[in-house]
């Protein structure tokens, strides 16, 4: 097994071994938030890109100010770095950049639940290499020129339909179904908790088409719409964090 791969491994049953050892009463409540660093990429301008991610074992949302118990050392300056954990694994949730000469000594500590963890040392060796695919999410939407450095960037989210590809030359992608039957709508919006404190607002809508779209619940990703006449809809589903917004478009054919 590759030395890269072995050691995000370890990494990983050491980060799930709390769950495996407590009983089932505890296993998702008051459990560690620890963590991660997902590796490095770097530019073709030169500054270096690092990305965070986090594990929360616990059913709920975890709060950790920043402060003593939430900070990046050796300096413990604010990065602007998340405070609210979401449950589970939540990847490329602090993107940094810093400059070329960065020695990667940069650790990201938490304390939460009487248990103190911090990511890993060595941050620049070549096995924390983000592949290709990582690159390109970690560098999703963000302008090397103009970023500011040393802090975790807000990105706009990242607004998704689950199951489904574009069509053609950047098309939207297509689903047909009669006028009778209702559609599912499988929308993914995910968030890096920047700004802090203010959330992120979800909204689906009617572009365009012949008749109305009736949605269960425009406010979430996932929910059901109907359609009260046949013809061709396109339906939007927008996402905000109160500073970026973004947006992914469906087309509906519906048959009589």
């Amino acid at each position: 097994m590759p030395a890269r791969l072995t050691a995000r491994v370890v990494s990983c049953l050491a980060l799930l071994l709390p769950l495996v050892v407590s009983s089932s009463a505890d296993a998702q409540t008051a459990q560690p938030v620890y963590p991660v660093y997902d590796g490095f990429a770097r530019t073709d301008e030169g500054p270096v890109v690092l990305s965070f991610a986090y594990f929360n074992h616990n059913r709920e949302a975890v709060m950790i100010p920043a402060g003593p118990d939430n900070a990046f050392s050796p300096d413990a300056a604010d990065r602007q770095h998340t405070t609210t954990f979401l449950p589970g694994h939540q990847r490329f949730q602090c993107i940094m950049l810093v400059d070329a000469a960065f020695d990667g000594g940069l650790r990201w500590r938490l304390s939460y639940a009487d248990t103190e963890t911090s990511t890993s040392a060595d941050m620049l060796q070549y096995n924390w290499e983000l592949d290709a695919s990582g690159t390109r999410q970690a560098m999703r939407d963000i302008d090397v020129a103009s970023a500011p450095r040393g802090v975790c960037l807000n990105r706009p989210p990242l607004v998704r339909l689950l199951g489904l590809r574009g069509g053609p030359e950047g098309a939207p992608p297509e689903v047909t179904l009669s006028r009778a039957d209702q559609l599912q709508l499988f929308g993914s919006v995910q968030d890096e908790g920047l700004p802090r404190d203010a959330g992120v607002t979800t909204a689906w809508r009617q572009v365009s088409g012949p008749g109305t779209t009736r949605f269960r619940d425009p406010s979430v990703a996932r929910t059901i719409a109907s359609f009260d006449v046949a013809g061709t809809y396109e339906l939007e589903l927008w996402a905000s964090d109160s500073e970026l917004e973004a947006t992914t478009q469906l087309r509906v054919v519906v048959t009589p």
